[in-house]
């Protein structure tokens, strides 16, 4: 079968987040992580995968950008129990991935042990509870409170297992789903954060989204075979012509104030959707 790849290159850098195709390698300073990525085309199936980043190199980005702390603005662990269907768990196992991330890089500990505990019973719903028993996270949160370092490798170290655990099950579709619900979380508290006290940076971080939202939309849409997401696809669809009707310019596609406004009203009731709120 013949295949081609195209490498996609995420940088998370305070200054940027550029996607690179094609074979060109990226130098990297001392204040960037380069993460090459390789997205297959298998042309008899004309199937694409899709790589998406991980909920914790978005948080990271914003957290670069001024991505402050808010309480109360992040999914109350509590309204786990209210998730029912495997809709509802995939994407709030999303959200609940973001809260802790930025509960992580905003060093409250004991929340991010809160969200932990709240990701192992979504995990056990989904059949995923040999991630969370193989690795002992919550020994490993609490022997490193303090540390951001060490807890942002856990928490990376979360995601990894997780990609695994999805591949070799032959549920990769399935990370999209959960990769939607963390995207959106981390829009909403980016715009929430930006409405307290405008930030030039936060809005450049929410402008650049646009390229992950394209890819996030095609990869659903390409597993969506039952149209069970028919709707959520419709509301990414939305936030999408929102990027590309008020875009500033082509070239710096920076938001506007309207888009940002719009954008942020358009989130927040998708997120409303999705937790329950």
């Amino acid at each position: 079968m013949y295949k081609k790849s195209i490498k996609i290159a995420t940088i998370i850098a305070a200054s940027s987040l550029i996607y690179a195709c094609g074979g060109d390698q990226k130098e990297t300073t001392n204040e960037e992580v380069v993460i090459t990525e390789e997205v297959v085309i298998e042309e008899e199936t004309e199937q694409i995968d899709y790589v998406l980043p991980s909920p914790l190199q978005i948080a990271e980005l914003f957290k670069r950008a001024g991505l402050t702390y808010i309480g109360d603005v992040t999914n109350s662990p509590e309204s786990v129990d209210n998730y029912n269907t495997k809709y509802d768990q995939k994407l709030n196992y999303g959200v609940y991935s973001a809260d802790m991330a930025y509960c992580i890089m905003n060093n409250q500990t004991q929340e991010s042990i809160d969200y932990l505990a709240t990701l192992s019973k979504l995990s056990e719903k989904l059949w995923m509870t040999d991630i969370m028993g193989s690795m002992g996270l919550t020994d490993r949160l609490e022997a490193n409170v303090g540390n951001e370092d060490s807890l942002t490798y856990i928490m990376a170290d979360l995601q990894m297992q997780m990609d695994d655990y999805l591949d070799e099950n032959g549920m990769g579709y399935t990370g999209s789903i959960i990769f939607a619900g963390a995207w959106i979380e981390t829009l909403y508290l980016g715009t929430k954060v930006n409405e307290n006290e405008k930030n030039e940076k936060l809005i450049g971080r929410l402008s650049e989204q646009a390229v992950i939202l394209e890819s996030l939309i095609a990869s659903i849409k390409q597993h969506d075979t039952e149209n069970e997401y028919a709707e959520l696809i419709t509301d990414l669809e939305g936030l999408n012509t929102t990027f590309t009707g008020y875009a500033e310019s082509e070239e710096d596609f920076m938001l506007n104030d309207e888009a940002v406004k719009t954008l942020g009203e358009q989130i927040k009731t998708l997120r409303a959707k999705i937790v329950g709120a």
